[in-house]
């Protein structure tokens, strides 16, 4: 069996302003930096054997204490990153539909396949966080592992094992700090817990 422990990183300053940020950097918030300490001091007593965050510095911050308590060195991730937001990168959705108003509209009707410009899919991201998933799976047969990463990467993660597609990815919420658990045994998944902030 795999265990897998999902952690969504702390709040940063964009998730308190409703900002887009999915490849750029944004820094964990005076709240994030207290709900780190409580998802350290929730996770500490928890049997991991590895730890991955994705590259933004959002989830390597949110998880550093708890690999240094555990010694667990962190294996960084770049496909497991948010989805790529490409030219809205930092901007609120108001913004979008103020600035590009066809755009906007655009993204309502194609939904999933709607690819953000110079940016991604939603489809793009599930394949991208799945390929990465599996190699994960493969890696670390009867481990449990930590991945620390994003509210869409959790979502794609969840969707894919659950259902095998990317079409039940806006049915599960995943707060910022949430702990999500799920179990992998011959290839079928059960959740444990999900999305719990209870320790923040």
């Amino acid at each position: 069996m795999v265990k897998l422990i999902l952690v969504r990183h702390a709040l940063t300053v964009d998730n308190q302003e409703s900002r887009l940020s999915g490849h750029i950097d944004s820094s964990v918030s005076e709240e994030g930096k207290e709900q780190i300490d409580k998802i350290t001091n929730y996770l500490k007593d928890f049997d991991i054997d590895k730890i991955y965050t994705t590259t933004s510095s959002r989830t390597k911050d949110t998880v550093k204490k708890l690999s240094e308590l555990k010694s667990i060195e962190i294996i960084e991730k770049e496909s497991l990153k948010e989805i790529s937001f490409g030219d809205f990168e930092g901007l609120t959705f108001k913004e979008i539909e103020n600035r590009y108003p066809e755009e906007f509209q655009d993204m309502i009707k194609k939904g999933y396949e709607y690819k953000y410009p110079n940016g991604e899919s939603l489809i793009d991201s599930y394949n991208r966080v799945c390929t990465e998933l599996d190699n994960i799976i493969s890696d670390c047969d009867n481990q449990t592992i930590l991945i620390c990463s994003h509210g869409g990467t959790i979502r794609n993660i969840i969707t894919y094992l659950i259902s095998n597609s990317y079409k039940y990815h806006w049915n599960f919420k995943i707060d910022n700090g949430s702990v999500t658990i799920l179990e992998i045994q011959d290839g079928f998944t059960v959740i444990t817990t999900m999305n719990n902030t209870s320790f923040i």
